[in-house]
């Protein structure tokens, strides 16, 4: 029975905190109003800086584990399906498991280990410093300029990361095949381009816009949360990153029920 309860008091959690995201979420997509001029030099330069931060210094580490998933798995791959079914068959398990499954999912949790948790500490930080209030005092909406600014870079981060990452993969997946295996580089690439419909890129935006709304969102919550103690900016921290990764793991299982 104390199983059963504990179970049940982690789902009614789970339900307040989602409902507490949606709240959050809610009140910064509000300030996306004409008469809010959010589009402000200061906003901008925040988000230009973000971009900066999450997206482009992650090119680096996002290049090595694109080629080394691309060495190790895709041509690991490539070979066990290429030895039990056609080259038909081989085309298409890539572009479904590779394309929608692998790239969304390396990155939103390189994401998650690397950005997320250095947005909770930065917002924290300035909480604990005492810099928010007199922010709000002198007038200057907290979403306008710490929420929206990050949340935004995240998305264009992960989706584009997750652009990049799938384009290195395959490509040094396919060439390191072609130089193991009996494998037609030219071949096996047109096919897999032809596979790729409209609909799944647009699927594939889609679920990278979702990931990256999801770990910037939480990343934002937490790091708002963050109390006068420093401990509480460890604790935040630890919160976020289990949390993203939990609702990145849902997100997930959500698509691919839907795309079933």
């Amino acid at each position: 029975m104390n199983f059963f309860a504990w179970i049940g008091r982690h789902c009614i959690n789970l339900i307040f905190y989602i409902i507490d995201l949606a709240c959050f979420l809610t009140q910064t997509i509000s300030v996306w109003q004409p008469h809010r001029n959010v589009f402000n030099r200061a906003v901008y330069l925040v988000v230009l800086e973000q971009i900066i931060l999450i997206g482009i210094n992650s090119i680096a580490i996002i290049s090595l584990l694109a080629m080394f998933v691309g060495f190790g798995v895709t041509s690991q791959l490539i070979y066990i399906m290429q030895s039990l079914t056609g080259n038909n068959d081989l085309v298409e398990i890539i572009a479904r498991l590779v394309l929608s499954e692998i790239g969304p999912l390396i990155t939103g949790f390189l994401l998650v280990g690397r950005s997320c948790s250095a947005i909770v500490v930065d917002l924290g930080n300035t909480r604990v410093g005492g810099e928010v209030e007199p922010l709000e005092y002198m007038g200057i909406n907290v979403d306008d300029y710490f929420v929206i600014p990050r949340i935004l870079s995240m998305v264009i981060s992960q989706t584009v990361l997750a652009f990049y990452f799938l384009a290195v993969m395959i490509v040094c997946g396919v060439f390191f095949s072609a130089l193991l295996y009996d494998f037609s580089v030219q071949q096996s690439l047109m096919e897999l381009l032809n596979m790729i419909s409209l609909n799944e890129v647009i699927r594939f935006t889609l679920k990278n816009l979702f990931f990256g709304s999801i770990i910037g969102t939480i990343a934002c919550f937490h790091g708002l949360l963050v109390d006068s103690s420093s401990i509480s900016v460890a604790d935040q921290m630890q919160k976020a990153v289990v949390r993203c990764l939990m609702f990145l793991f849902m997100a997930d299982a959500y698509f691919i029920i839907f795309t079933l």
